[in-house]
């Protein structure tokens, strides 16, 4: 009996193994979430192109690790904190400039002290529209009550042909800046005015935005928090010399930022007490980023076998409202179009081709997709699959109105993947705009997208009631005419 016993449980077990392999195939592999919160295989929409070792570029030297990395109009800038450079290239990367030492307009050394003056450990890059860089020079605590400074590189070619960049400009701690965390410039952007939103180390006073000539303008938009029931609850009751000794609940710091053609800007922070991961700031500095998905952009849904929450420390976004983040966690890049629905999940963490084992920092090169390793100093480009090019293509058809073009992608899109909800949501909302409510319903249930579904359903019956108006008129006639005629006819009986 004890052998039977042992038989059946050890049977058991090799059963239920598979079974718990395939369910956590999904968080390695590619996978998406449906309309229940559950992960499901998926057909790639990015792979692996290529790896750029950076280190063994020609005219790099002493370089140690990819930070962050920005890409502009015609440049790639790739920030080496440890190593306190910049390297330049064009997009194809192919190496055009080191930046490490400052130089002036005519190309000679700037000196303090008869020493070269260099970088030190910076964080953050911007291309200008003007083709100015702005770089945070984190590591240099030189400035006002120690704080650091942002360069102003501007390119320049030197009567004897060779390009290079020198400083335009030096912006230190501004002599009217408002707030108690030190200036300490980590990652910036510029917009298109030439304000410049800069992330300050710790600064929970939100963004700092400097005007194009350095001085301090406002701080922008701040991180929205859960409040702790229990807090609020004994602050409530504490008196005036108890709540000075309670502790203060600050806003937490962003840690990174993007800008989009339209002037709003994006930010990320990995505090896991605030309410969005990832935020879009109007000019007001009010976050009116969109939550049409399944869930708010918050990269990997917790479940009871994988507790662990995505962590964002990077975010790039593009002229089609379609933004990155990147987990620092599990070294994934979700993907979202400007509704905030997930479309991709791509990469992983790992000593694996095409996986990173210490991510830094996420762009966007045209359609492709460049991450950072800050460990082995690699860029990681990804290029979509056909699959992901008709979803890429729909969204940017979608986005700018094309509806009937945008229908045509997604309905071949789910002949790739009979999974991607989003593919049917999408082909309905173009039976939708040329108005075939009672297909689009169709379609939109089949994407489990329940308020599609109801605009549909709604349009269609209003349709259908109009289209056979008189079908539902003759009866109540006939039946008005029935009751009037037995009506008439019991009063002459009755005389």
């Amino acid at each position: 009996m004890k052998k039977v016993l042992s038989f059946i449980l050890v049977t058991t077990i090799l059963l239920l193994i598979p079974l718990q392999v395939r369910a956590n195939e999904y968080r390695t592999r590619d996978y998406n979430y449906n309309f229940w919160l559950k992960p499901v295989p998926s057909t790639p929409g990015y792979r692996l192109e290529k790896i750029v070792n950076v280190a063994s570029l020609p005219g790099v030297f002493n370089y140690q690790e990819s930070t962050d990395i920005h890409v502009g109009k015609d440049k790639i800038y790739i920030v080496d904190t440890a190593g306190s450079q910049v390297i330049v290239t064009d997009h194809d990367f192919n190496f055009i400039y080191r930046i490490r030492t400052f130089i002036d307009e005519n190309k000679v050394f700037i000196r303090e002290n008869g020493v070269q003056v260099t970088l030190t450990n910076p964080e953050g890059v911007f291309e200008a529209p003007n083709g100015d860089l702005y770089v945070a020079d984190t590591g240099y605590r030189g400035g006002p009550d120690g704080s650091s400074r942002i360069i102003v590189f501007s390119p320049k070619t030197h009567t004897d042909g060779s390009f290079f960049y020198y400083v335009k400009n030096i912006i230190y701690k501004p002599e009217n800046y408002m707030g108690k965390t030190n200036f300490l410039p980590s990652k910036l952007v510029v917009d298109n005015a030439y304000r410049i939103y800069v992330i300050v180390q710790g600064g929970n006073e939100g963004i700092v935005v400097l005007n194009n000539d350095g001085s301090f303008s406002r701080f922008f938009g701040t991180n929205e928090i859960r409040i702790n029931p229990i807090d609020y609850f004994w602050k409530k009751l504490a008196s005036k010399e108890q709540k000075q000794k309670m502790n203060l609940t600050f806003a937490p710091p962003f840690n990174n930022i993007d800008v989009d053609r339209n002037g709003f800007i994006y930010a990320t922070n990995s505090d896991s007490s605030t309410i969005y991961k990832v935020v879009r700031l109007n000019p007001s500095g009010v976050n009116v980023i969109r939550q049409e998905g399944y869930t708010l952009p918050i990269g990997d849904i917790a479940t009871a076998r994988d507790e662990s929450r995505s962590n964002f420390i990077a975010v790039s976004v593009n002229d089609y409202g379609m933004y990155l983040v990147l987990d620092s966690s599990k070294g994934k890049i979700f993907l979202y179009n400007f509704d905030g629905e997930l479309l991709f999940i791509i990469s992983g963490m790992g000593n694996i081709e095409g996986r990173t084992i210490l991510p830094a920092d996420v762009s966007w090169l045209g359609d492709k997709i460049l991450v950072t390793d800050k460990t082995t100093g690699y860029v990681l480009v990804f290029t979509p699959t056909e699959f992901g090019k008709l979803v890429i293509g729909a969204t940017k058809d979608y986005f700018a109105g094309k509806w009937d073009a945008a229908g045509e992608q997604w309905k071949k899109a789910i002949e790739y993947n009979a999974n991607y909800e989003l593919a049917y949501v999408g082909y309905g909302k173009m039976l939708y705009m040329n108005g075939d409510y009672k297909e689009a319903a169709e379609y939109f249930k089949l994407g489990n997208n329940k308020n599609y579904y109801s605009l549909a359903y709604k349009k269609y019956r209003a349709e259908y009631m109009q289209e056979h108006f008189l079908l539902f008129l003759t009866p109540m006639i006939l039946l008005a005419g029935l009751v009037i005629y037995s009506e008439v006819q019991y009063n002459r009986k009755r005389g």
